[in-house]
């Protein structure tokens, strides 16, 4: 078995006549604008000569990107089979079959032969879209975990008796998303510890031969949300964790590396060539927000909510709301009186407006899925949340800009008592994108 890392969570594995290339982001930014690879990528649109097949673990950007995707060349495209689990709204498999790939959905953790000395398992994790690939080739085994949330040992002592021993784990090692705001630090390191921990757990538990840190070699690159990189873990400092307190051999791959599964490598280059990316990143260019009208994000806004009401009723909307603002005033007044708030909540169907700040246009306004957005006489203080034009015109025109936002972490939190209306309206509307297939095209 041979590996070739590409970049983030990217790599080729290959023995025989097969090369499987995993999650190809290969250049751009992702998320709204909101992540940038750490390093340059080994891996052009010539590069897709030889690959027999790709495999998508789900379909966020930094895995499945259609603009990479496209770049390969046509007259390759009939010679690849994309492989993707079984999914309710088949949009990934639409869209590759759209540009001319062969593709086949993955039965959930069967064993698929795509040679005599290649096998492949894939399973869905959990209740998310993400999922593993086990390969099995060579007489070498690998665990694909890219961003599957395996996080307690419980979960990962079952994941391990079901694919059995590992020679190479592969996991993500840092943070991917908003963990406080610009000025919670103690937060938001915890959480990078937490990643790190988790690794090290991983590692400890799953016991393979070696472990490759991956699927975290990105930056936040937005001057909205350039504060998380001080939380970001470094590979260097995982491979040192790993190599101290766990049996795993730590194997760090540059962009271009390649790797004889079972041979002796030499992390040295590879980690110094990382330090100095990661010491380039406060030099370098930094995207910026564009400011949109007050009207523009109105109708988006429109649109929108009738998208949602679109897919399950206007009533339907109401209660599922009505429920998140009744589970809030329990949590908010414990015991009776908050019960009691609750139960009328649910008895008006009145759900409690997102109150929002836009900060390019230095105005408030509120949000609800009956009535969109409406401009409101409210100071910053008085606001839930505080956000871009631009950020909120990205959640507002897809589905899953929600779920973006909350990755990229372009927001700003003003009151936290487990209030989120504003992320509430996001959540159903990414759940109808994942499970009901409402979103023609992918993230």
């Amino acid at each position: 078995m041979q590996l070739d890392f590409v970049n983030h969570a990217s790599l080729i594995v290959s023995h025989g006549g097969v090369r499987l290339l995993s999650d190809p982001w290969l250049q751009g930014t992702s998320f709204n604008d909101g992540w940038a690879l750490l390093s340059p990528s080994a891996f052009g649109p010539e590069d897709f000569e030889g690959i027999t097949h790709i495999w998508y673990s789900h379909e966020h950007p930094d895995h499945f990107s259609p603009r990479c995707l496209a770049l390969c060349p046509e007259a390759l495209r009939p010679g690849i089979e994309v492989l993707f689990h079984a999914s309710e709204d088949t949009k990934i498999v639409r869209h590759c079959e759209g540009l001319g790939f062969r593709t086949r959905e993955l039965p959930r953790d069967e064993r698929i032969a795509l040679a005599p000395d290649f096998h492949v398992r894939c399973a869905r994790w959990d209740h998310s879209d993400d999922s593993w690939l086990l390969v099995e080739a060579g007489g070498k085994r690998l665990l694909n975990l890219n961003d599957c949330l395996v996080n307690s040992r419980e979960q990962m002592e079952g994941l391990s008796a079901q694919v059995g021993e590992l020679d190479v784990l592969l996991t993500q090692f840092s943070i991917a998303g908003w963990n406080g705001n610009a000025e919670e630090v103690e937060r938001r390191e915890a959480g990078g510890r937490n990643m790190l921990e988790r690794t090290v757990l991983q590692a400890q538990v799953f016991r393979p031969r070696a472990v490759i840190p991956f699927a975290s070699f990105v930056w936040f690159c937005h001057e909205e949300n350039h504060y998380m990189n001080s939380a970001s873990n470094t590979v260097n400092e995982v491979e040192a964790a790993l190599r101290e307190r766990a049996d795993a051999t730590p194997v760090v791959l540059y962009p271009g590396d390649r790797w004889q599964v079972g041979h002796e490598h030499r992390n040295d280059e590879a980690l110094e060539r990382y330090r100095a990316d990661y010491r380039s990143l406060p030099g370098r260019e930094r995207q910026k927000a564009k400011t949109l009208p007050l009207d523009t994000l109105q109708d988006l806004a429109e649109r929108f909510c009738a998208r949602l009401n679109g897919q399950v009723g206007p009533l339907r909307l109401r209660l599922r709301m009505a429920r998140m603002n009744a589970h809030y005033q329990e949590r908010r007044r414990p015991g009776l009186a908050g019960r009691l708030r609750g139960a009328l909540a649910l008895a008006l169907l009145r759900p409690n407006p997102a109150r929002i700040w836009i900060q390019d246009l230095e105005r408030a306004a509120r949000f609800d899925l009956r009535r969109g957005l409406v401009p409101a006489e409210l100071p910053r203080d008085a606001c839930d949340v505080a956000l871009s034009s631009d950020s909120l015109a990205y959640a507002f025109r897809f589905l899953w800009g929600g779920l973006a936002l909350q990755i990229n972490g372009r927001f700003h939190e003003l009151h936290r008592e487990g209030r989120r209306p504003l992320f509430d309206a996001l959540w159903m509307a990414d759940a109808m994108n994942r499970r009901e297939g409402a979103e023609a095209r992918p993230l």
